[in-house]
């Protein structure tokens, strides 16, 4: 469970780095649009990558979680 997890922790992060630097990059071609926020706003980007983190962590807990309690011997006789 702890290398499904730590795989999906790199994953998620890798993603997140990537959707934070287009965010940054791209906020100066979308100011004039925003209406009420600034293009860099920390609190609500910091906010929105807590949340995908936590989604995406979950994501990859639920089915570990349920992986990890069938026994490695039932799983190999079923194939």
């Amino acid at each position: 469970m702890r290398m499904v997890l730590l795989e999906a922790t790199l994953l998620v992060g890798c993603g997140l780095a990537v959707g934070v630097t287009s965010s940054v990059v791209g906020a100066q071609l979308l100011s004039s649009l925003l209406f009420g926020v600034a293009p860099r706003d920390p609190i609500r980007l910091i906010s929105a990558v807590g949340a995908l983190l936590i989604t995406g962590l979950v994501a990859a807990w639920w089915p570990a979680r349920r992986a990890a309690k069938v026994d490695p011997m039932v799983a190999l006789r079923y194939e």
